[in-house]
């Protein structure tokens, strides 16, 4: 498939450079060379929350007075002097790690702080809580919460095995549905056999069998070790378009997006979607990477998802039990200094990303920068210049002591 119809536009303007952020800069840290990598997770080992034991979070129901005036009333701002010094934070942040745009989102109980440093590649146009940013591998949260929920209606079970679920699509024997969720199917990444078709073609639009037809051998027989992949989550999209008969796009807005008032958030390859990364690289990684959000809306998803408004509490514990590899069921454990949360990271193409939770301190983060040359927990927890990092401002308007890992530059 060639591009064609919104595409088009969108292309028009990554070219131009007219309404996406600004260009890369150099950064100190950096975790990728050539700027286009796919997302890995955080690899820290973690423990399981078992279904009696989960974390109660505070939330809103999801359709208690309308999707978007629920997620509004969630967003209640901080006082003042938070606000100011978490300001001055970010931008100290993105100086320091020459970014040319850096949006962060803080939750603490009720109060939300959300902003973006920088400004759009035009370099007048301001950017804000609700500016829309690529995040990368926080699309997999979305996309395991639907085939989750597809097991909870009965559609599916964890122990499916998947190839006859898709005749049609080159599937190793023996995969099921949880290995895919988890990592530990062996199907090889997508990144090394489409990187080249990718820069090669920036405007064409793949379609998942062809990426997964590109596919090398599987790494290790399903179940017996993990890697990372971010095949496996094109293929779980594919599951979920034959299961439920409609595309991805449609099933993630009728369940999760319009009641959830997520007015943010959506898919890159959608016409009229904001034009934050090529056709190629969007639609390859697909149901693993292909999403927009907000910090904003980041936050409520956030909320929403592990504070038990989309899945069962059953569901929910089996996505936060989390093995050695540190991953569960499409959440990671993450340490960030020197305390625990759970959530995911994101690298793609022009985006790194991360939205972490932390029950135990009723503090939720979501950071988005443009580019990718910066490690996020990293940039959270260093104080610039001896100022407070952000993660110590935000933990210290939780009334949490600051913890003693964070790094002093």
């Amino acid at each position: 498939m060639r591009l064609a119809g919104g595409w088009a536009i969108a292309l028009a303007a990554v070219l131009v450079l007219s309404l996406v952020l600004a260009p890369p800069t150099s950064a100190p840290g950096a975790v990728v060379a050539g700027g286009d990598a796919s997302s890995t997770p955080l690899p820290t080992p973690g423990s399981s929350y078992a279904d009696g034991d989960l974390p109660e979070i505070p939330h809103w129901p999801p359709q208690a007075g309308g999707g978007a005036a629920a997620a509004d009333a969630r967003r209640q701002p901080l006082p003042a002097e938070t606000v100011d010094a978490l300001s001055a934070a970010l931008d100290r942040a993105r100086r320091a790690y020459g970014l040319s745009v850096l949006g962060l989102g803080v939750r603490i109980g009720d109060g939300s702080f959300t902003a973006v440093s920088g400004l759009a590649r035009d370099g007048i146009t301001p950017l804000g809580g609700d500016s829309p940013f690529g995040i990368a591998s926080i699309t997999k949260t979305f996309t395991a919460s639907i085939v989750l929920q597809l097991v909870e209606e009965g559609s599916l079970s964890l122990d499916d095995e998947v190839a006859p679920l898709l005749p049609d699509v080159s599937i190793p024997a023996g995969v099921t549905v949880e290995q895919l969720l988890s990592h530990t199917s062996g199907i090889a990444d997508l990144l090394t056999p489409m990187r080249a078709p990718m820069k090669a073609d920036p405007a064409r639009i793949w379609t998942a069998p062809e990426v997964l037809a590109r596919l090398g051998p599987p790494r290790f027989a399903p179940g017996t070790d993990y890697a990372y992949s971010n095949s496996n989550y094109v293929v779980l999209g594919l599951l979920v378009e034959r299961i439920t008969g409609q595309a991805f796009a449609d099933e993630l807005s009728r369940r999760l997006l319009e009641p959830l008032g997520l007015d943010a958030t959506g898919v890159l390859t959608a016409a009229g979607a904001p034009p934050l990364m090529t056709p190629s690289w969007a639609s390859a990684f697909g149901t693993s990477g292909f999403m927009y959000s907000s910090v904003g809306d980041m936050l409520d998803w956030s909320d929403a998802l592990y504070g038990g408004h989309v899945l069962r509490r059953a569901s929910l514990a089996r996505m936060l039990s989390f093995g050695e590899d540190g991953y569960g069921l499409g959440a990671q454990r993450i340490e960030l200094g020197g305390l625990t949360g759970y959530g995911h990271s994101g690298l793609l193409q022009s985006f790194t990303s991360l939205l972490v939770r932390m029950p135990d301190e009723d503090v939720t983060i979501a950071l988005v920068g443009s580019w990718q040359g910066f490690e996020p927990s990293a940039l959270l927890t260093r104080r610039v210049d001896g100022q407070p990092a952000i993660l110590d401002l935000a933990l210290g308007a939780a009334g949490v002591p600051l913890p003693t890992a964070t790094p002093v530059s």
